[in-house]
């Protein structure tokens, strides 16, 4: 094992500290490694990027373990720093996209209330007339069903059960119209 121990030592530094990674993001504290991304007018992009902590250990990991593998096959020394090469730089390319995509799995919840112009819904308390407060509709958002204050512009008593469409939104309290049928 001794003309083989360079790829074998840097395969097991990288399988050591990806085990670690591994472990410390099962207890939620290895999340945030530092990623980066920077684009073609220079702005710098977060957790998006190719080169992370994450990416870089993957290469190790295809360089270390590709090396050893090829060297022990019987390549020169030239043949097994190609091959691990190669096999760190899929390594690196399968884990950069692989974190990418769940980096896209985020989201934070945050409902956008101008998405709801145009939805329809039902009161849920009866809406005093004339832009008074104290009513309360339900609108079916896709990812929810949503219980949210409303108001309407007209003057008569929009009672529970009426349908109703969104028409505007200010400082989140939805202005809605009663819709006939």
């Amino acid at each position: 094992m001794g003309e083989y121990i360079t790829f074998y030592t840097i395969a097991i530094a990288a399988t050591v500290g990806g085990g670690i990674m591994f472990l410390l993001s099962l207890l939620g504290i290895g999340d945030h490694d530092g990623d980066f991304h920077v684009d073609g007018d220079g702005a710098v992009e977060g957790d998006y990027g190719w080169i992370s902590l994450k990416s870089i250990i993957g290469f190790m990991l295809g360089f270390g373990w590709g090396g050893y593998m090829a060297e022990s096959a019987g390549l020169s020394s030239w043949g097994a720093i190609g091959v691990g090469a190669l096999v760190g730089l899929f390594m690196f390319v399968i884990v950069a996209l692989l974190m990418r995509f769940v980096m896209n799995l985020k989201s934070d919840g945050t409902l956008d209330y101008q998405t709801l112009i145009g939805m329809t819904g039902t009161v849920y308390v009866t809406i005093p007339p004339n832009r008074e407060s104290g009513g309360q509709i339900t609108v079916a958002h896709p990812s929810q069903l949503l219980y949210l204050p409303a108001i309407q512009e007209g003057s008569e008593i929009l009672p529970i059960g009426t349908p109703i469409e969104v028409v505007s939104v200010t400082a989140n309290i939805l202005t809605v119209k009663a819709i006939n049928k």
